[in-house]
């Protein structure tokens, strides 16, 4: 290999590798991702009694997680790498199949840098998938195919054998494209004597699938019916293709054009090529078409039609990009009009940072910020309490330890769900939005708080009857002749939201006879007249207003301060204050402690620290 084009294909490998540990840990782990880490990364044993038989994933995907596992660890960052590797290896391995089919040193390093920068393989990179792997390995598979049938050594064939076994028992859909590797023989190598060893090759390909084989039976009988979306020939061309090409599908009618305007530009390219580059470029349409076709044919019995599941026909896309580019730029030096497509085809990378941008500056986020979410609720989620999502997904549990318990709601069957669980939570938070499941436990608790949360909704429900052990921190004030101050709970701040709830618990002494309002003050420490933030109302929203309230009888009555996401709040220590007031006349009630001892006309509940809020 020339010096030039060594240190080339040495900076294209170095620019893949970059491109996709960038970032790698920053966003959350998604709900298939935490499902791969805490399941598929199981022992072998485990694996094969809760995962082999209904996990539509090979044996050598789950033995490839728990061995990764217990090298990196179970971090984002430690088992994004896997996916990593396994499809930087895809870069070099575009680079060696463009040469064997091509013998073109140009056409390889384009094609090896297109796959470094691809963004729908870049996302699957950063993904604790196999699609990514499996990609890669497919590529290599095919790599060694094209070897051996040129080759012709046992050795050769040997390789193509554990290749294409690693990649099957990855992924499944490898099974679509072991059609064209017959194809490929066909039209390249019909001698007697590559068929006789292709013939063994696949023999001994045969006997190692046995495992592979059984399993997919198990799964057959399984009635896994996917999980994506069914069949649709409009999707064929506005979303699944553009998104292999591009990265993303664009909105009609721009993903069509898009594709479109690439497959005349290819065609075009391929034209003034030799009779042989047409007819791998033929090859490669193939390789792109069956398992498409396949996978359609598939998606009308099962809701499997999505892009990930045809991955591996990336490098087809990559090497007819590439081949029309730098055949056309040499047919450009005798005529100049020829240089129209290596320049249209130049444009591709230019849409790809159009994807890859907002992507890298988080504005289409892998995931929701589970981080933040868990840090909200074990900021106020007491152990004895219930965590409820209306959406299932296992990227919550990966992120929170606590001891509350957790369910999520499947089905319809909300109402028969939720009312099991009354007769043994005082506490509920309602993660996510369900009209019904809102409107059953707003019939039947108290909705004592409700916040957004890195775009999560989360309510928090309590029974009406009051305990007085909920009380988190017990006291005994008195509020003029009316009122005792049992004590409060307070929640919050945490580290990515600053917004407070205060619980009040009142014991009524008297009905007054003015209609008091209580007001809850946050000021600096040490400037008790500056009002930083406030919620004044009567007790319970007017529900318990002093004129009718019950004495001897404890109320829960919330408080929330600081709820608007973008409300300024330095570093330091606060005072909350509390007191009742008139709201005809302003007039405030003397406070007292427990032996009676005057304490003015409020009462300095607690001191809050609010640190620098997390991003």
């Amino acid at each position: 290999m020339p010096r030039r084009t060594f240190w080339a294909l040495i900076g294209i490998l170095a620019l893949g590798f970059a491109l996709r540990v960038y970032e790698l840990g920053a966003s959350p782990l998604r709900g298939d991702e935490a499902y791969a880490v805490r399941y598929w990364a199981q022992t072998p044993a485990e694996v094969v009694r809760t995962q082999a038989t209904r996990e539509p994933h090979p044996f050598g995907t789950f033995l490839s997680f728990y061995a990764w596992e217990q090298i990196a660890g179970a971090s984002e960052f430690g088992m994004r790498m896997l996916s990593v590797l396994g499809n930087w290896l895809g870069t070099a391995a575009m680079a060696a199949l463009a040469w064997r089919l091509f013998r073109d040193k140009r056409i390889a390093l384009a094609a090896a840098a297109l796959w470094a920068a691809h963004p729908f393989l870049l996302w699957h990179a950063q993904d604790a998938r196999n699609y990514a792997l499996w990609a890669g390995l497919s590529t290599l598979a095919m790599w060694a195919l094209v070897r051996a049938a040129q080759r012709g050594r046992a050795r050769d064939w040997a390789f193509y054998v554990a290749a294409t076994c690693a990649a099957l028992y990855i992924f499944f859909l490898e099974a679509f494209l072991l059609p064209l590797h017959a194809l490929y023989l066909l039209l390249f190598h019909r001698q007697r004597r590559t068929w006789t060893r292709a013939g063994w090759a696949w023999v001994a390909l045969a006997v190692l699938l046995i495992p592979w084989g059984v399993q997919a039976w198990f799964l057959s009988q399984s009635g896994y019916g996917g999980a994506i979306l069914p069949a649709s020939a409009e999707r064929l061309v506005t979303w699944l293709w553009p998104t292999l090409l591009l990265g993303d599908a664009p909105a009609t009618p721009w993903s069509w054009l898009a594709l479109g305007a690439w497959a005349a530009l290819v065609s075009a390219g391929l034209a003034v090529g030799a009779e042989r580059t047409r007819r791998i470029g033929a090859w490669l349409a193939a390789w792109i078409a069956l398992p498409t076709a396949l996978l359609f044919a598939a998606a009308t019995r099962m809701s499997v039609f999505h892009p990930r599941y045809v991955i591996a026909v990336t490098p087809a896309l990559l090497l007819l990009t590439a081949t029309a580019a730098v055949n056309a730029a040499r047919h450009a030096r005798k005529a100049r009009a020829w240089a129209l497509v290596p320049s249209g085809l130049a444009l591709l990378p230019l849409l790809w940072l159009g994807v890859l941008i907002p992507y890298w500056r988080g504005e289409r986020p892998k995931a929701p910020s589970w981080p933040a979410l868990v840090a909200y609720l074990e900021a106020r989620v007491q152990p004895d309490d219930l965590i409820v999502h209306t959406q299932p997904d296992p990227a919550f549990r990966y992120y929170y330890s606590g001891a509350a318990a957790e369910m999520s709601l499947t089905g319809n069957a909300v109402t028969a769900q939720l009312r099991a669980e009354l007769n043994f939570y005082n506490t509920i938070w309602l993660v996510g939005r369900s009209a019904e499941a809102e409107a059953f436990l707003e019939a039947r608790m108290q909705r004592v708080s409700f916040h957004t949360v890195a775009d999560f909704p989360v309510m928090q429900f309590r029974a009406w009857e009051v305990r007085a052990e909920e009380i988190a921190q017990p006291l005994d004030v008195r509020f003029g002749e009316i009122a005792r101050l049992r004590g409060y709970t307070l929640q919050g701040p945490g580290p990515t939201l600053n917004a407070l709830t205060v619980l009040l618990y009142w014991q009524p002494l008297a009905r007054a006879e003015a209609d008091y309002k209580v007001f809850v003050h946050l000021t600096p420490a040490n400037a008790p007249q500056d009002v930083l933030d406030q919620d004044d109302h009567r007790p319970l929203y007017g529900f318990a207003s002093t004129l009718e309230w019950s004495p001897q009888t404890l109320y829960r009555d919330p408080y929330h301060l600081l709820e608007k996401a973008e409300e300024p709040l330095g570093a330091g220590v606060y005072t909350l204050r509390i007191g009742f007031y008139d709201p005809a006349t302003g007039e405030r009630l003397p406070v007292y402690d427990g032996d009676g001892n005057p304490l003015g006309d409020s009462l300095a509940l607690a001191e809050v620290t609010f640190g620098a809020r997390a991003p």
